[in-house]
């Protein structure tokens, strides 16, 4: 605050005392009041000085108030100007951030039902398939308006189990797994993988995240991601939630890109299911 008003106060009188015409008057009266020194110097503009009779035969103390009055004028005019720079240029700031805010890409929940419990059958030995209920999430990218910037690149997710209590405990951090990119498996153990993580949004496209899912004959929970692939079953034993009730906090980070997004969910005798609808914060 106080750098903000010793910043306002140099301003005030930068536009002040750079004024060509602050400077022109305060020489034109200094002239006139130094007048009798002048034409002592200089008979000759004793002419030229009658013409100001009545500014020039003034006592000294008026000379003097008119000076400091015109200087207030000018000191407050000059106050006036900053003002309206400042205000320009305030307007041209907020104008060039909602340029950027309708530019920039926009992901939210891709209602209805962005939260869902769907099915899916996994090999389990040989040709037998293991039923589990897989928890995914559908986005959408929705800028405000078609800019080559709207599109979302390399976004990441990181998701955070919590138990669902105020300041509960982390039971788990990291990355998340976009449910439509390359699988896991299928790349050679010797590739870079850190592609896997990222996916782009073009405007209104819309991609799922598998978050966790619920192995439906022995009730185990497990939180999903591309590291699952490689264990049997994809349990892998440091992913597995144990309790009944969690909620997970699914941020989504990239450039121009953070949001946050939280849900509740409950993994009981009732089944797998959504307790709270999903809160963007």
């Amino acid at each position: 605050m106080e750098r903000s008003q010793t910043a306002g106060r140099r301003s005030v009188w930068g536009e002040t005392l750079a004024s060509p015409i602050t400077w022109g008057v305060n020489a034109i009266i200094a002239l006139l009041a130094w007048s009798d020194s002048v034409t002592k110097i200089f008979p000759s503009t004793a002419d030229f000085f009658s013409n100001f009779a009545p500014f020039t035969d003034l006592p000294w103390h008026w000379k003097v108030i008119i000076l400091l009055g015109i200087n207030i004028f000018f000191l407050v005019e000059g106050a006036a100007r900053a003002i309206r720079k400042r205000e320009r240029q305030r307007d041209e700031y907020r104008l060039k951030l909602q340029q950027i805010e309708e530019a920039k890409p926009h992901i939210i929940l891709r209602e209805p039902d962005a939260a869902y419990i769907e099915p899916v059958n996994i090999q389990s030995v040989g040709n037998v398939m293991n039923t589990v209920s897989f928890m995914t999430v559908r986005f959408v990218n929705k800028p405000l308006g078609p800019f080559p910037n709207s599109v979302a690149r390399d976004v990441r997710v990181k998701l955070r189990f919590f138990e669902p209590l105020p300041g509960g405990k982390l039971l788990l951090a990291t990355d998340g797994r976009w449910a439509d990119g390359k699988q896991p498996s299928i790349r050679d153990w010797r590739e870079s993988r850190p592609d896997l993580l990222r996916m782009e949004f073009g405007i209104e496209e819309e991609h799922s995240l598998d978050v966790a899912f619920k192995d439906d004959q022995t009730g185990e929970f497990y939180a999903f991601t591309n590291e699952n692939c490689h264990y049997p079953l994809m349990k892998k034993p440091e992913h597995l939630l144990v309790g009944q009730h969690f909620m997970v906090r699914i941020s989504l980070l990239g450039p121009w890109v953070d949001e946050t997004f939280e849900f509740q969910f409950a993994n009981d005798s009732g089944g797998t299911k959504i307790l709270r609808p999903m809160l963007v914060s």
